[in-house]
C-alpha cells in the first residue's frame, strides 16, 4: 500500500451480534484509479460500503481521508433517517447503493433529486428558491449528459433513469471518492 492514498481503511472490523463481517480490512485508494472490490455475495462487500459512507459504524480499524482521520458519524441518525450519509458526502465521499431508493426520493421530481443535498449545504432539508433549483439541475444534468425531463417525479421514471438520476447526484457533489456498490443490480 502506497503512502500517497487519498483514501486509506486499515484493519477495518464489523460485527453483528456473535457474527463477523469483517475481519480487519486494508485497502488504499488513489486519485485517478479504478478499484473494484470482489467477492461472493455475503463477503461484507456492502457493509464495507456503508461503513465508509456512514450508514454503519465500524467495530474496530481506521480510515483517513487525504491524510486525516475519517469516521463519519451518521449511523446514529438511523432510526429517523436511514442511508443519509451526510457527514461522508460533506467529507467528499459519495455512495451509490445498490438499493435504488437509497439514491433518490421516489415522491420528488428529478430536479429537486439532483439539487436536494447540494442546495440546503448541510445535507439537511431545506426550502429552496425553485429558480435556483431547475438551474442548479439543469447545470448538473447538462454536464453529466443526463437526457431525462427534469420536472418527472422519480416515480414515473424507469429504473434505469432512476438510477441515472442517483448516479448524476452523486457526480454532483464532484467527490474525492466515489463508491459504486452494485448500480446496476436492480437493472436487471
Amino acid at each position: 500500500m502506497g503512502n500517497n492514498a487519498v483514501f486509506r481503511v486499515h484493519g477495518l472490523r464489523k460485527s453483528f451480534g456473535h457474527i463477523e463481517v469483517l475481519g480487519g480490512v486494508s485497502l488504499d485508494l488513489h486519485a485517478s484509479e479504478v478499484t473494484v472490490l470482489m467477492g461472493a455475495n455475503g463477503a461484507g462487500k456492502s457493509t464495507l460500503v456503508k461503513i465508509i459512507s456512514g450508514v454503519y459504524e465500524r467495530g474496530g480499524g481506521t480510515m483517513s481521508l487525504a491524510g486525516n482521520d475519517f469516521a463519519p458519524q451518521d449511523f446514529a441518525l438511523q432510526d429517523f433517517a436511514p442511508n443519509t450519509p451526510a457527514e461522508a458526502i460533506r467529507a467528499g465521499v459519495v455512495t451509490v447503493h445498490q438499493n435504488i431508493n437509497d439514491g433518490v426520493v421516489a415522491d420528488l421530481d428529478v430536479a429537486t433529486n439532483l439539487t436536494l443535498d447540494r442546495l440546503s449545504g448541510s445535507g439537511a432539508p431545506t426550502l429552496f428558491n425553485p429558480g435556483r433549483v431547475r438551474r442548479e439541475a439543469k447545470a448538473v444534468a447538462d454536464r453529466m449528459g443526463l437526457a431525462i425531463d427534469l420536472k418527472a417525479r422519480i416515480s414515473d421514471l424507469s429504473l434505469a433513469d432512476r438510477q441515472m438520476v442517483a448516479i448524476a447526484r452523486a457526480m454532483a457533489h464532484q467527490p474525492k471518492v466515489l463508491i459504486l456498490d452494485e448500480p446496476t443490480s436492480s437493472l436487471s
